[in-house]
């Protein structure tokens, strides 16, 4: 059959070719592993552990033994299936991603990994991930499962992209991998501490998220994403930051109505909560990046403080009993 000359070969192939058939620039093992690491995006995931393992220390019964090994197979556990999600939510936005500065990086917008590739290591991470923690127990699989489906599906894919309040349902997910450590151990794992803890992540969140929306507003107007400062403003997001930091403070000092709470828990409590309040009006007066810096260092360090102080206050009678041994 004689070729038609009006077509031109090589334009159509270019023109046929696709995303998943752009080969990236081949790397050295370190760049590829450094790629993978950024992918899954490790320095959030370090943080997800720390929820896990606090949420696990809340649920241990003191009672017992900690269990090194059944702690590590939940963390590793949590660990994959975070992984994949988080890498799935890249694969999922790497268009936005490439429309913003912050972003466009990333390794899939800067092709340091192909689209096979990155859905290879999401389908393990999410399988082996889903099958360690079916193993700790079908409730910690399910908060699990539920985790992927809201960070995936409903924030990923539907509140960010069409709400500026998407930031709130958007919270559930990220708040989850404490109740997955807590409810791993503990015989009762929808308690008043699990609610207590959960709630905590799950107010800490606006105030984390909007005030970095605040900073990179021209990013996400960018990309196209809603937010609340670009959809509201400044002033009203700050307003809101206000608000649900007071709401997130109020909820730390009132500890004592989830837990067995002591004057340790509050010692901890009340001082880091006049802290991260002064810092809130200071920045509600002025957005400068100094100041937006040191208000979100402060609400992200008074998190790990109120956790730590719950933690503590539940296991001072152990450590007591080890210092006087």
């Amino acid at each position: 059959m004689a070729l038609d000359k009006s077509v031109n070969p090589a334009s159509m192939n270019a023109s046929m070719r696709t995303e998943a058939e752009t080969l990236p620039t081949t790397l050295s093992f370190s760049e590829k592993f450094s790629a993978f690491k950024e992918f899954s995006k490790t320095n959030v995931m370090m943080l997800v552990l720390m929820m896990t393992f606090l949420g696990y220390l809340m649920g241990q019964p003191l009672n017992q033994l900690v269990d090194l090994s059944h702690l590590s197979l939940t963390l590793l556990g949590t660990w994959l299936l975070g992984a994949g999600s988080t890498s799935l939510n890249q694969l999922q936005e790497r268009h936005i991603d490439r429309k913003m500065n912050r972003t466009q990086n990333r390794p899939l917008p800067s092709q340091r990994l192909h689209l096979t590739e990155a859905w290879l290591f999401i389908g393990l991470t999410l399988m082996t991930g889903a099958i360690v923690l079916w193993e700790i127990n079908p409730i910690v699989f399910t908060l699990g499962l539920l985790t992927v489906v809201t960070y995936n599906l409903g924030y990923t894919l539907w509140w960010k992209r069409a709400w500026a309040f998407g930031a709130i349902p958007g919270a559930l997910p990220g708040a989850l991998p404490i109740l997955m450590g807590y409810a791993a151990i503990s015989p009762a794992p929808f308690s008043n501490e699990a609610l207590f803890i959960f709630l905590l992540l799950f107010f800490w969140q606006m105030p984390h998220f909007w005030s970095l929306a605040i900073r990179f507003k021209d990013d996400y107007r960018q990309g196209g994403i809603p937010t609340l400062p670009v959809t509201y403003g400044v002033e009203r997001t700050v307003q809101q930051i206000v608000l649900w930091t007071l709401g997130y403070i109020g909820l730390a000092i009132m500890g004592h109505l989830f837990l067995k709470a002591s004057s340790v828990y509050l010692f901890i409590v009340v001082p880091t909560s006049l802290k991260v309040l002064w810092e809130l009006f200071e920045y509600a007066k002025d957005t400068s990046k100094k100041r937006w810096l040191r208000f979100f260092l402060w609400v992200n360090f008074s998190l790990l403080l109120y956790l730590a102080a719950a933690v503590v206050d539940r296991w001072k009678p152990i450590v007591w009993d080890l210092i006087w041994v």
